[in-house]
């Protein structure tokens, strides 16, 4: 009976974080939803073809994960900056945001879900748990927003830190003849296998450029996926320069001077930051380990010859 009435509880309780989550989102005009509706439609297939029907587990979970991320998303404007924080994270694929909404769907019903069980089958009482519940929903629902902003960071400090190299080798190419079109294409496809994350970028800037758009607007999309200070730098430079008629090529070694500059600068200042974060572990892991070392032996013997003293009176 009281398993039961735990299991009716946590269904209300998450039946009503997600309408109070829903009630809140703002809505989309008719006229798009309408829109999606017909795109949709458009998109159904009668009949599932063989691949399909055979799919592994796993293909169907992602396939209902996304098809929840479509269903129970937010509005266009959500989802366009959304898709911009998934893209500095690396993500580009079309289904990206029904993923993610996917995701943050699945582990808000799902965590309670799993705790609830696992209670069951343990035989611990789950009445005076029942404040974990949405708790765990509400979890479910930013975790995956905290790993996203953690893998945004970490990447732009990856391209931050590759950036050097890739203007170097981009000197290399101009002076050598290609255009800035071949020379970023050609930087790309070498550091493909060094630096994945600026590779991946430049390769889709060069597509874009390739496929007709602005060489400005390649760019400045460029800055913008990456969001990393000097990249925008870089392109601003581009584009002043492209504008100017200036040499491409004195003003990238310019700018690749500059780099070097603040990377030997940022080595400088960790270096001298290293004394200061040794604080810590010195004081309360090594020196007490001195201490002891060094104070153990004399304390030994002088607690034997107390001892000693101790027993002849």
């Amino acid at each position: 009976m009281a398993t039961a009435i735990a299991f009716l509880t946590f269904l209300t309780v998450m039946f009503l974080v997600l309408a109070v989550y829903y009630a809140l989102a703002p809505q989309a005009p008719p006229v798009v939803e309408r829109l999606e509706q017909l795109k949709e439609r458009r998109t159904i297939r009668v009949v599932a073809s063989a691949e399909e029907r055979k799919a592994p587990v796993g293909e169907w979970v992602r396939r209902l994960i996304q098809s929840a991320g479509q269903r129970f998303g937010s509005t266009d404007r959500s989802n366009e900056a959304l898709r911009k924080r998934l893209m500095r994270a690396g993500f580009y694929g079309e289904m990206a945001v029904a993923n993610y909404n996917g995701i943050r769907l699945a582990l808000a019903v799902g965590l309670p879900l799993v705790f609830t069980v696992v209670l069951t089958l343990l035989n611990i009482p789950i009445v005076g748990l029942m404040f974990a519940l949405p708790v765990l929903a509400v979890m479910g629902l930013f975790v995956p927003s905290l790993v996203l902003d953690s893998m945004i960071t970490r990447r732009r400090e990856r391209i931050e830190r590759s950036l050097a190299d890739a203007v170097d080798l981009m000197v290399a190419c101009v002076e050598a003849g290609l255009s800035i079109n071949a020379a970023i294409l050609r930087v790309a496809q070498e550091l493909k296998t060094a630096h994945p994350d600026i590779a991946q970028e430049l390769h889709l800037c060069a597509l874009e450029i390739r496929a007709g758009k602005p060489r400005d607007e390649a760019f400045r999309a460029l800055g913008e996926r990456t969001g990393v200070r000097d990249m925008r730098a870089l392109v601003a430079m581009l584009i002043q320069t492209e504008r100017f008629g200036t040499s491409i090529a004195r003003a990238l070694r310019v700018f690749a001077d500059s780099l070097r500059t603040k990377r030997r600068q940022r080595a400088e200042e960790a270096a001298a930051k290293t004394t200061i974060k040794l604080i810590f572990p010195l004081v309360f892991f090594i020196f007490p380990a001195i201490l002891v070392v060094l104070l153990g032996p004399g304390l030994i013997r002088i607690m034997e010859t107390i001892g000693t003293l101790t027993v002849r009176k």
